[in-house]
């Protein structure tokens, strides 16, 4: 049996370069190859759920497919919300705040143009900020966050319901992020939230919520893979200043549960513990809280510890609810027999497969509404906003990111490519839902409330649009879906029945419409969705033309309902 472990890294490298509408590149597949490791399996018992779906690539290939309930959905709300909710500095502060100065292992990561070291650009201003704010990290460590968390004012029902009054098909609960420490009931890691801090279960109430709100409930790993913080806890010391040479709270050996073990080299290498633990952890979450959806944050990692893991899922969910249903989500197109994942970055064109895209509506995946850095905390090949507290602290506190109309905007451009998205909302760390935020998810409600038809339970059409837009250029991963959008862009879906075609406009019209892609004499009717408003319309020999009403349902884009001639 061939794992995702034993691909060569030539075929590795094929695979990136095939998935560049992923925004992967050669460079990050090559590393997940060699920080793989020795991924040994010898004595572990997977304990995997019979079933049609076995542990390997072309089984996983062979059963899967993404299930309606999914493709109906279009949209849902996630969160991140731990332990780093309370510095709100930096999406990857565990890490960043023991990094006094760029490590040696990060030069040498970088003359070999790797990417094992675990820094990046900028990571000392979190060192900076931890020491000012809270201590040297050799007397206020990471861990010292766990009794800070109250979590007094989350409220997970009463959150799902605004969700589902906003539109949001299903909800997300972030069971353990790139800091190992788990937000759940969790047997194989004793560092977790119901030992500790808040003694709360976030899983289990968001499990409860869920099934009162009857949406579909989603569980994210960010521990998943191989550029996480399983290993990343590689500080020592400080090597210049007053407190040079004083060991970090990193190294004293009762805290590794939560730090993880350092490697010689200070590079990122797997092995079989840590994959048996990721395993253990996952799988648990699995048979616990049966989750409808899985995402992991990145590719299918460890071997065949991933490969057993999703076989259990699939065969997992077919037994406890009877319908093969259950999505798994990765960001990368192999191997197959997952649904693609895409953070915080658009595509191009219209996939076959349904797909997702992950993006923040705050300016930071976790909530930074108070920080005040004002350097540069992204690296040049990246523009990845959600992992920064960057200029935050300039444009006020509970900032927005990304406005009503641009959430929608994306939505509409995502759904037209047979997408779906998943918005992430950082609460404070006591729970709470900043205003602002709650403000833009009610207006994107109000916009799905009227034109949901052309959104919910809809299939793409032939092409997914036409207009000026495209996607950015950024360099790197991300390009942020912090794009601008005209009347000039329309992006068409479909009822499922095929009963009829909508254009949805991505702003205000104020001049006539031309959609040439409905050119000719096949049009039988044009209604403006939620509206009483009669448009006045004509088709011509290179566009169906529309003329702007008076009065328009949305301040944001406009839908346009039309009946093509049989």
């Amino acid at each position: 049996m061939k794992t995702a472990a034993a691909l060569t890294l030539a075929a590795l490298l094929r695979v990136a370069l095939a998935s560049l509408h992923a925004a992967i590149t050669p460079e990050q597949v090559a590393a997940d190859q060699l920080a793989a490791g020795n991924m040994d399996t010898t004595g572990f018992d997977f304990q995997v759920a019979p079933g049609p779906v076995k542990p390997n690539a072309q089984s996983l290939g062979e059963n899967y497919h993404c299930p309606d309930w999914f493709r109906d959905a279009k949209f849902g709300i996630y969160m991140h919300w731990g332990l780093n909710s309370i510095p709100g500095f930096n999406g990857h502060y565990a890490r960043n705040m023991y990094h006094q100065q760029e490590p040696a292992a990060a030069v040498l990561d970088r003359e070999s143009k790797g990417s094992l070291s675990g820094y990046t650009s900028g990571s000392v201003e979190a060192y900076e900020h931890h020491v000012k704010t809270y201590g040297h990290p050799s007397k206020f460590g990471y861990k010292d966050f766990i009794p800070m968390w109250k979590a007094d004012k989350f409220d997970a029902m009463a959150l799902a319901a605004l969700y589902k009054a906003c539109g949001a098909k299903y909800i997300g609960a972030q069971a353990v992020h790139c800091d190992n420490f788990d937000l759940y009931d969790s047997t194989f890691q004793p560092w977790n939230s119901v030992r500790m801090g808040p003694h709360l279960d976030v899983v289990a109430a968001w499990q409860k919520a869920c099934a009162k709100e009857h949406l579909r409930f989603a569980i994210t790993s960010h521990l998943s893979n191989n550029y996480h913080e399983h290993l990343f806890y590689q500080g020592e010391t400080d090597a210049t200043g007053p407190l040079a040479g004083i060991p970090y709270d990193t190294m004293d050996p009762k805290n590794d549960g939560l730090y993880g073990k350092r490697t010689p080299d200070r590079l990122r290498r797997l092995n079989p513990e840590f994959a048996q633990s990721w395993y253990h952890r996952t799988k648990e979450l699995i048979d616990k809280y049966n989750p409808d959806l899985i995402y992991l944050d990145g590719g299918l990692p460890n071997g065949a510890y991933g490969l057993n893991l999703a076989a259990h899922f699939y065969n997992h969910y077919l037994k406890v609810n009877g319908k093969p249903e259950g999505v798994f989500t990765i960001k990368r197109t192999e191997p197959k027999g997952f649904t693609l994942d895409v953070e915080s970055a658009g595509i191009g064109e219209s996939m076959k497969d349904p797909w997702q895209v992950d993006t923040t509506l705050n300016s930071g995946w976790f909530y930074m509404g108070n920080t005040t850095s004002e350097g540069s905390a992204k690296g040049k090949g990246t523009d990845d906003a959600g992992m920064s507290a960057v200029g935050a602290g300039k444009q006020g506190t509970d900032r927005i990111r990304l406005a009503a109309g641009q959430v929608i905007d994306n939505l509409v451009d995502i759904v037209s490519k047979n997408g779906n998205m998943l918005l992430n909302v950082g609460l404070r760390a006591d729970g709470s839902l900043p205003d602002s935020y709650r403000d833009e998810l009610l207006k994107i409600g109000a916009w799905l409330k009227i034109n949901g038809e052309a959104i919910y339970a809809t299939r793409p059409f032939k092409v997914f649009g036409e207009g000026p837009f495209h996607l950015p250029k950024t360099g790197g991963r991300y390009n942020d879906n912090q794009y601008r959008f005209t009347a000039e862009d329309i992006r068409f879906t479909t009822a499922k029945d095929g009963s009829a075609l909508y254009a949805i406009v991505l702003d205000v019209p104020k001049s006539a419409l031309r959609i040439k892609s409905l050119a000719g004499g096949n049009v039988a009717a044009v209604t403006l969705v939620g509206s009483d408003v009669k448009p006045t319309w004509k088709q011509e020999p290179d566009a169906l033309v529309i003329e702007p009403v008076t009065r328009w349902p949305s301040s944001y884009a406009v839908v346009f309902k039309i009946v093509l001639k049989p």
